[in-house]
């Protein structure tokens, strides 16, 4: 009896014509674990997770030259395209995005109000980054009034500060405590209700550093601040972590979450 020993999960184009050919070839239908289709594109063109089970190295390398024209990468080691995971969110391809673009965004339309709509399966890291690079802004504005002399500016750095240390306190799930830890111990100088105690920090080197610190964070790539569990999936986060939660910031997340 055979024994298909070596799995692999591939992401293919027009699915249906894939299998067709698959199996009117010499190819074990039996090979075949799994076929998950979707479309998620603005065209015709129709992808699906093709999940296959091989007996040897050589065998795979056969397989892919067979369906090259098709194949548009292997995502054998991302869990999204589980069955799991494809059955609750659908394919990534739906409700990945990119931080930078958002980030972009964010810097275009400035302190335009801008409503958030977040889908169940996207990233939690991602998601808690873009409301932090969204809170930095407000800051970085209100840190400007309050050298102008604006007489709200003090009442609403303190609300802001209080947005940014939640969306850390929340991302210790997610993100490298230590690095939160000291964040949010520099942070909590904005807290202060003294006006002259909030414009000396302001004009400290201590403030740019931490400016410098949360901007490093936000737009480090390498994955090196992140757990184990920052790519889960917002719908996993919000009911594991923030179903109780009344804060203003959970309020307006889980509001988001369609």
């Amino acid at each position: 009896m055979k024994k298909y020993t070596l799995k692999r999960r591939y992401l293919i184009q027009n699915p249906k014509e894939v299998v067709h050919s698959l199996v009117t070839t010499s190819l074990d239908t039996k090979m075949i674990h799994q076929l998950y289709i979707e479309n998620y594109s603005n065209d015709t063109d129709t992808f699906g997770v093709l999940s296959i089970h091989f007996q040897s190295v050589e065998q795979i390398n056969i397989f892919e030259s067979g369906i090259k024209r098709h194949l548009v990468k292997d995502v054998s080691s991302d869990k999204r395209y589980k069955n799991r995971y494809l059955s609750l969110f659908g394919l990534p391809e739906s409700y990945d995005f990119s931080l930078q673009e958002v980030f972009k965004k964010c810097d275009k339309i400035a302190l335009t109000t801008l409503d958030f709509s977040f889908s169940a399966g996207m990233s939690t890291q991602k998601v808690l980054k873009v409301l932090l690079y969204r809170e930095m802004q407000f800051l970085e504005h209100e840190v400007e009034l309050l050298l102008d002399d604006d007489a709200k500016a003090l009442k609403n750095i303190h609300k802001v500060a209080e947005n940014i240390c939640y969306l850390f306190s929340i991302g210790r799930v997610v993100f490298d405590n230590t690095m939160i830890v000291c964040l949010r111990k520099t942070l909590e100088v904005l807290l202060s209700e003294s006006r002259a105690t909030l414009l000396v920090f302001v004009q400290s080197i201590h403030y740019q550093t931490l400016l410098l610190d949360i901007r490093f964070f936000l737009h480090e790539q390498s994955g090196f601040y992140l757990l184990k569990k920052s790519e889960m999936p917002l719908l996993v986060f919000v009911n594991k972590y923030l179903k109780k939660e009344e804060f203003r910031i959970a309020k307006k997340l889980k509001k988001a979450l369609i």
